[in-house]
């Protein structure tokens, strides 16, 4: 028997994987992905309703922009036009809802007041979708919301919410808001299978999501066996699709390469920055420093920075480059020899990856973070490449992407106190011998001054340049305008700060480990023949961890509250628990959730929902310092 499938719509929103993996573990169906701007049907109406009969039903998904403006809605807005003939169950959820209702006959404007990562209690008819339904709390993102002519569904009072207007029947409100009065929250067409919510069913904070997607669904079938309607299927169509049930293909790595390791056990406290210096001098080498911080010996925080990695790179290393200003990717190999190329940034990746895959390592500890492969950076500016945005103001003599592959490391567990000593070279036995003696000469020479992370370090006086008040104010400002609009409901405002220094770029690392000791410190000191470049870091959050057998976990932080000398706990958690702070942290529950259903063989666990839930209340009542 052919499997139902659904079509999802996706408008470029934040949280388009979390609806299709709502329907996808709900539903006995495959959903395949097409944005709004498919060019195989922009400009072929034929050819767009013809894709459609593939399918059991449409979901058009939420995204930025307004609904009557053709370019944010796309294929979407001709959904609601099709021939009688032709019609099929849709489900619209936010500006999809939005469209659905302006092609019907109501207004969409702009709220009073945004609605952004709130929950609120939807009341609802208790038929159609929402039969059998209990309390709904539902999860809202928008700036605007659909009006009856006149606004009468405000003077009235709703006296008569669920009364049709025109061939609008409501199926649910939002009554709560003082400010905005009545929102609608739930709609269907009075003829046509077309329904629509809102909210987002697919939040973490959202009850009843999956409950709404079986009720959206026995309505499908019911209406597409009373209609005699079945997909016709096709595969002409299938080049060039996204479907979320394809498998990705795997490749066996050409070459395996064993760890071979020593592990001793450090003697008292020992200065990771003591054990790069020695390193630095052994190896006629600039290592790259991954370094979880240390307080009085102990990791500032275990969970998260448990360990430091040093990575040893030399002139004859492998390296990869790659410069979104060119578009160009190099290659250092044997010392110094260039290969150029002209290079898109989804080849950089496949670059990488099979790198990755010709110098995989196997037989290390598994309880040792790294044993071997590549290490570097990727800039924002090489983001936006993913993404066709140019970046303004890129430097071509900076390279966006910069990897070394690194076949000699040291590791540090700062909570059990070992060092590991590893390579993925063959017949390097004399190497883990000579370092592994040169680190018990550091843990030797350990005094009583860097049992407290206090390592004296210099560092020239530097010239800050910050962002001018006034001129970051007006970004502020725009960004505000720009949510009030609907064309966005999250805007991460950054700016930069420039340092200018004249001193040695790993004594300015040195001092500012020693100022800010964090989980997540950096320093690279990368450089070949035609370029260089240094990499300091200090950061409290972890971005993305993988773990080998394939667990991702991701840990932003969000919601901090500064120590001020007044500031308590009880404080500190009522500013942390407002309206304001809670909905910025789900909100980003809701972005890494989108993340990681969009990892190729991502399996949702029977404890992520559990998970996810326990993140939004660590992030909303984190942990304050005593």
């Amino acid at each position: 028997m052919q499997q139902a499938r659904i079509l999802f719509i996706d408008a470029y929103d934040s949280f388009s994987n979390n609806i299709t993996t709502l329907l996808k573990n709900n539903l006995p169906v495959t959903v395949e992905v097409v944005h709004i701007d498919d060019p195989r049907f922009v400009f072929n109406d034929d050819a767009f309703q013809s894709f459609l009969n593939k399918f059991d039903a449409v979901v058009a998904g939420p995204g930025p922009g307004h609904p009557a403006n053709v370019d944010d809605v796309g294929l979407i807005g001709r959904l609601w036009s099709l021939p009688d003939d032709r019609l099929l169950p849709i489900l619209g959820i936010c500006l999809g809802f939005q469209s659905l209702a302006l092609a019907i006959g109501a207004k969409v404007e702009r709220l009073r007041e945004p609605r952004h990562g709130l929950v609120t209690r939807v009341t609802h008819c208790g038929r159609d979708v929402f039969a059998g339904f209990d309390s709904v709390h539902a999860t809202q993102y928008h700036s605007l919301h659909v009006r009856f002519g006149g606004g009468k569904e405000i003077s009235s009072g709703l006296k008569d919410p669920w009364r049709p207007y025109g061939e609008l029947v409501p199926l649910a409100w939002d009554l709560s808001d003082s400010r905005n009065g009545p929102i609608l929250m739930g709609l269907r067409h009075h003829r046509k299978p077309f329904w629509g919510v809102q909210y987002h069913p697919e939040s973490i904070c959202s009850n009843g999501g999956r409950e709404l997607i079986l009720s959206w669904w026995r309505e499908v079938c019911e209406w597409n066996v009373a209609n005699h309607r079945k997909p016709c299927i096709d595969t002409c169509f299938d080049s060039g699709r996204t479907s979320l049930d394809a498998e990705e293909a795997t490749t066996e790595p050409r070459v395996r390469r064993q760890v071979h390791w020593k592990a001793m056990r450090l003697v008292g406290v020992t200065e990771t920055a003591d054990v790069v210096d020695m390193l630095r001098t052994t190896e006629k080498c600039d290592p790259i420093l991954l370094e979880s911080g240390v307080r009085k010996g102990r990791p500032i925080n275990p969970e998260t920075g448990r360990y430091s990695i040093i990575g040893l790179h030399y002139k004859c290393s492998l390296q990869v480059r790659w410069c979104c200003q060119s578009d160009t990717i190099t290659t250092v190999e044997d010392g110094g020899a260039l290969q150029s190329r002209y290079a898109p940034i989804t080849d950089v990746f496949a670059t990488l990856e099979s790198i990755v895959d010709i110098y995989r390592a196997h037989h290390g500890l598994v309880d040792v973070p790294f044993w071997g492969g590549l290490m570097g950076f990727i800039s924002y500016e090489a983001g936006l490449e993913t993404i066709d945005v140019k970046p303004a103001g890129a430097d071509a003599a900076r390279p966006d992407v910069w990897f070394v592959l690194v076949e000699r490391s040291v590791v540090l567990d700062h909570v059990e106190q070992v060092a590991y000593v590893q390579t993925i070279r063959e017949d390097d036995e004399a190497w883990l011998t000579s370092t592994t003696n040169g680190l018990l000469q550091v843990a030797e020479q350990h005094t009583e001054s860097y049992a407290t992370g206090a390592r004296p370090a210099k560092a020239d006086r530097s010239i800050i340049a910050e962002p001018d008040q006034q001129k970051y104010c007006r970004k502020v400002s725009e960004c505000q305008s720009h949510l009030r609009a609907g064309s966005s409901y999250e805007l991460c405002l950054t700016d930069q700060t420039f340092v200018r220094n004249w001193g040695d770029p790993w004594q300015l690392y040195c001092k500012l480990r020693h100022v800010n000791p964090a989980p997540f410190g950096a320093f690279m000191h990368l450089q070949s023949n035609d370029a260089g470049l240094d990499v300091i870091s200090s950061s409290p959050e972890r971005f993305l961890s993988w773990s080998r057998d394939g667990k991702c976990q991701f840990r932003p932080i969000k919601g901090t509250v500064k120590k001020t000398p007044d500031m308590t706990r009880a404080k500190a958690e009522e500013l942390l628990g407002s309206e304001k702070e809670r909905a910025e942290n789900l909100m980003i529950v809701d972005l890494i959730r989108h993340d990681l259903s969009g990892v190729a063989g991502y399996v949702l666990s029977p404890l992520h929902r559990t998970s996810a839930l326990l993140l939004y209340a660590a992030a909303v009542t984190q942990n304050f310092p005593s």
